[in-house]
Order: C-alpha cells, then sequence, then structure tokens
C-alpha cells in the first residue's frame, strides 16, 4: 500500500514524474550526464593513458540495444529519484562480462545475508524471485542510513511532491471547468421558468460568447439580472504557489530553478548564467558521477588492476572562446601544451609541417697556381 501524504496523494517514484517540475529536472541531470562520455584508462607507473582492452569496448556499447548515454542516463536517473541503481552484468560462454544491462530499483531488494557480510540482491522478474550476488549485479548506491541501501529522494520529500501534485491536479480541474462562470443570469420563477432559462442562456452566450462579440453591450429584460463573478482570491492564489512549489522541487535535485523555467529570484545575466551552469555540473551531478565512477572502478569484474573510469567534463566546463585563448597563451608559454596540442583540443589538424631543407654542399677549395 502506497503512503498518502497531508495532501492526499499518493506520492511514489514512478508517479512522482507526472509532476512536470519533477519530470524536468530528472531529464536535466540524466540527459546532461549523458553526454559526457565515460571513459576507460590504465595507470602506468606516475603516468595514466585511455585503455584500448575489453572494458572500453564494453562501455561503448554495454548491450545490443543499448548505448553509453542510454546507460548513463538511466543510472542518474535510478539515482536521482530512488538513490540506487543497478546494472546486470551478463557474462559470455568463457565467463567474461560481456553486457550491462539497467535493472529498475523497484525489482531489486539488498541484504547483507551473504557469506562475510557480501550482499546479496533479490531480484524480481517474470521468472519468479532469483538470489545473485555482486558478481550479477553492480549496486549504485546513495545517500544510505544503514550502508546497504540508499535512501530516496523522493520519498524523504514526499509531502513537498504531494503538495505539487495537488497544485496540478488543483490547477487542471479548474481550468477544465472554465474556471469559473462569467456571470449568473437571474429570472423571476414562474410556470415557464425552465424554458426562458434555456432560451435566454443561448441568446446570451450567442450574443455575448466569442473573441468576435467581446465588450458588446448587454441589453435584459427589467425582469432579468445579471450577477458578475470574479476568481475568487484562493484560486488566485493557485499561481503562486506553484511557483513557490517549482522553486522547492529545484531545491529538492539541487538545480538551479531557471533551467527549469523556475523562477531564481533574481533577473539572469550572461555571467550569472554561466555560474549556475557551473554549478549544475560541480554540485549536482558531480556526485553522482563520482558514485557511477567509483562503483565500476571497484569492481573488478570490469576493471582489471590498474584500470579505472572517468567521466569526460571537458566539451560541458569549457570557458568561452575569449577565456579559452587566453589560457592557451599561457600553456604555451609556460610550455606545458604546444600549439598542436592546443589545435588537437580545438578539432582542428595539425599544422603541415615544412619539408628539411637541403644542406647546402661545403665550398670547394680553390686553387690557384703560380
Amino acid at each position: 500500500m502506497v503512503p498518502t501524504t497531508a495532501s492526499g496523494m499518493a506520492i511514489t517514484p514512478h508517479s512522482a514524474l507526472r509532476i512536470i517540475d519533477v519530470l524536468a529536472c530528472v531529464r536535466l541531470l540524466a540527459e546532461s550526464a549523458s553526454v559526457c562520455p565515460l571513459i576507460s584508462y590504465r595507470r602506468t607507473g606516475e603516468t595514466r593513458e585511455r585503455s584500448t582492452g575489453a572494458l572500453r569496448d564494453l562501455l561503448e556499447r554495454p548491450a545490443p540495444a543499448t548505448s553509453q548515454a542510454n546507460l548513463i542516463s538511466s543510472l542518474v536517473g535510478a539515482l536521482a529519484m530512488r538513490g540506487n541503481g543497478f546494472l546486470g552484468k551478463f557474462r559470455d560462454v568463457d565467463g567474461n562480462v560481456a553486457q550491462l544491462v539497467p535493472i529498475s530499483p523497484d525489482l531489486v531488494t539488498v541484504s547483507l545475508a551473504g557469506v562475510g557480510g557480501e550482499p546479496v540482491y533479490t531480484l524480481l522478474s517474470e521468472g519468479g524471485v532469483s538470489e545473485h550476488t555482486s558478481a550479477d549485479i553492480l549496486h549504485f548506491k546513495g545517500l544510505s542510513v544503514d550502508g546497504i541501501y540508499g535512501v530516496s529522494p523522493v520519498s524523504l520529500a514526499r509531502e513537498s511532491l504531494g503538495l505539487a501534485a495537488a497544485l496540478t491536479e488543483t490547477s487542471a480541474a479548474l481550468f477544465a471547468n472554465q474556471a469559473i462562470p462569467r456571470g449568473v443570469l437571474t429570472v423571476p420563477s414562474g410556470d415557464a421558468e425552465d424554458d426562458v432559462l434555456e432560451n435566454l442562456r443561448e441568446g446570451f452566450a450567442g450574443r455575448h460568447g466569442g473573441p468576435q462579440n467581446a465588450g458588446r453591450v448587454a441589453v435584459l429584460t427589467t425582469d432579468v439580472q445579471f450577477t458578475g463573478v470574479s476568481l475568487s482570491p484562493a484560486d488566485a492564489e493557485l499561481l503562486s504557489m506553484r511557483k513557490l512549489s517549482s522553486t522547492e522541487v529545484a531545491r529538492l535535485f539541487r538545480v538551479p530553478p531557471h533551467l527549469i523555467g523556475a523562477e531564481g529570484g533574481s533577473s539572469m545575466t550572461y555571467s550569472n548564467v554561466a555560474q549556475e551552469l557551473d554549478h549544475l555540473y560541480r554540485l549536482s551531478l558531480a556526485p553522482l558521477m563520482a558514485m557511477i565512477e567509483q562503483a565500476v572502478s571497484n569492481d573488478r569484474d570490469l576493471c582489471a588492476r590498474g584500470e579505472f573510469v572517468e567521466f569526460l567534463l571537458d566539451a560541458q566546463l569549457r570557458p568561452d572562446p575569449e577565456t579559452r585563448s587566453r589560457i592557451y597563451q599561457t600553456a604555451i608559454a609556460a610550455g606545458y601544451l604546444t600549439v598542436d596540442d592546443v589545435r588537437q583540443r580545438e578539432n582542428l589538424p595539425p599544422l603541415p609541417t615544412s619539408p628539411p631543407t637541403a644542406a647546402l654542399p661545403p665550398p670547394t677549395e680553390i686553387t690557384t697556381h703560380a
């Protein structure tokens, strides 16, 4: 049974996605992370280089119907909503991991029932219930109070999200019923009251309904009275309440409000927009990405000794062209970048090399005869 909130709305991670602000936040986090490549590296002494083995191929194509972008967006979305993410490790005939497939956190429960405190994952599938170890399932865990299972931000903020859902439903019902009538026509009671009311309603609507009749003068008999009705203060307050709700949802997911169309409390300039984009990656996405990096790097089925993975954020956090130009000039002057290094980072080919100049032959000794 799903617990309801004080607003009367039942909130689950799945139903919370029907709230437009929640959907906007989760999509922003998941899709922003999905465009950052997850690169595998190998340590060689004091340096590192990109690996070219099975791990790179597995990350580039985790499963036949799953790209790396699909995999990362699924994991980040699950971590943001449920505090947990799971990958199924499917092996080939030789026992090597050949596919990585996301598993819904709703289908997995975790316990420390294994030997030596090894986690055991109970998986609910169409074939029934089965138990697995970390050899079959890779667990990505967010904030946890017991060290076993991550807590769901949606569950912790159920009351605030219940209010957001109730505001959405109330607003939809208000406008589905055309908010309120523009006015009330009153006629005296009598034998033909029903016929008079129906004819009056049709005639009044035909004469004054629609934009082409806006502003026309209404003419009524002395027996008919018209009373105008305005929007109640409670209905008018819905707009400001929904703005506050959007800000609270953005705060829950640590997303700058203006990135989901909510009011952030200040005007947008080039400077503070750039700062908020930097905030999105460093404070909102970086913790989620670190969970993925460390979980994959620590899994011995995926990363051999000396191997690890990292997200490449250069494309998302790169400065504007003017700032990059100053950085490159300083780097070339300091000697830790060459012109060709800079051109490679800017997706330009190396400078053409000039053919070597042929050395001049030594001068021929001239002898003179007396």
